[in-house]
């Protein structure tokens, strides 16, 4: 365990020394800064609904974006440049180094989406709302969809290069995310003769967490960015919150994948 947690130190000092991680962190709390601007002009729900429209497009978007950044370079930059081979000659296992370099990533996106939840519910105090409850609630559940996307970036990570690392953790997220959608409007009937598929790929396929809060913001046609409305053929899908069996699925889904980071790195040269 003390060798583990040193590996993932290590590598977390090597990530909080690159430029662009202190760069996405630093801009993430500007943009949360101007989340909270955005509200000044409006008032009573409007204000709310303004601060915590602002508030998920850059917990997703953002969030998103530093998720992948992170994950798609988890291990084949590192193995090929020799940095993990000198650690392997150090004595370090190869389970060691994928949970060294995976936990190092988790922790630098855990810092960054607290930072800027911090400054969201500072924001909120600032315009006279109190602490936001239900936008914590988001922040944690759209935290299980970024660690679904890091994790399935790092896996990808093992065996291909950061683009197309990149590229399998967006689709995953997007597949996780149709699964939600897809079974929302079949358990309205919207889907007709392709319910039983959808519902074979939601109990499959890894889920995304719907909070109450954008749950709530995508019915009123109120969560912009972060949850624009769906819509079946002319018809609009009432998406709901998320229950704790879809979080546990989730968190299971993110649990092989981290598995899957040590399985593909012991068949991976380290030069």
């Amino acid at each position: 365990m003390t060798a583990l947690l040193a590996l993932v130190a290590a590598q977390l000092a090597r990530l909080a020394r690159r430029r662009w991680v202190q760069v996405a962190l630093a801009a993430g709390v500007a943009l949360a800064v101007v989340a909270a601007l955005t509200a000044i002009g409006s008032e009573g729900v409007a204000r709310e609904d303004e601060l915590r429209r602002a508030a998920a497009a850059l917990l997703l978007l953002g969030g998103l974006a530093l998720a992948i950044a992170l994950g798609s370079a988890t291990l084949n930059l590192d193995a090929e440049s020799g940095h993990l081979g000198l650690l392997a000659g150090a004595g370090a296992s190869r389970p060691q180094l994928a949970a060294g370099a995976v936990g190092a990533r988790i922790a630098v996106l855990a810092a960054a989406l607290v930072a800027w939840g911090v400054v969201l519910q500072a924001g909120s105090l600032a315009l006279g709302l109190g602490l936001d409850g239900p936008l914590a609630v988001h922040t944690l559940a759209v935290a299980v969809g970024l660690l679904l996307a890091l994790l399935a970036c790092a896996a990808a990570s093992s065996v291909v290069g950061p683009a197309a690392a990149g590229a399998f953790g967006v689709s995953l997220y997007v597949l996780a995310q149709a699964a939600v959608n897809l079974k929302a409007a079949a358990d309205q009937g919207l889907i007709g003769t392709a319910d039983a598929g959808v519902k074979l790929l939601y109990h499959i396929a890894p889920r995304t967490i719907t909070s109450p809060m954008i749950a709530d913001l995508q019915l009123r046609d109120a969560a912009g960015a972060a949850a624009p409305r769906v819509e079946i053929n002319d018809n609009t899908v009432i998406v709901p919150a998320s229950g704790w069996d879809s979080v546990a699925w989730t968190l299971a889904w993110c649990i092989l994948l981290a598995l899957a980071c040590a399985a593909g790195l012991r068949r991976r040269p380290l030069t």
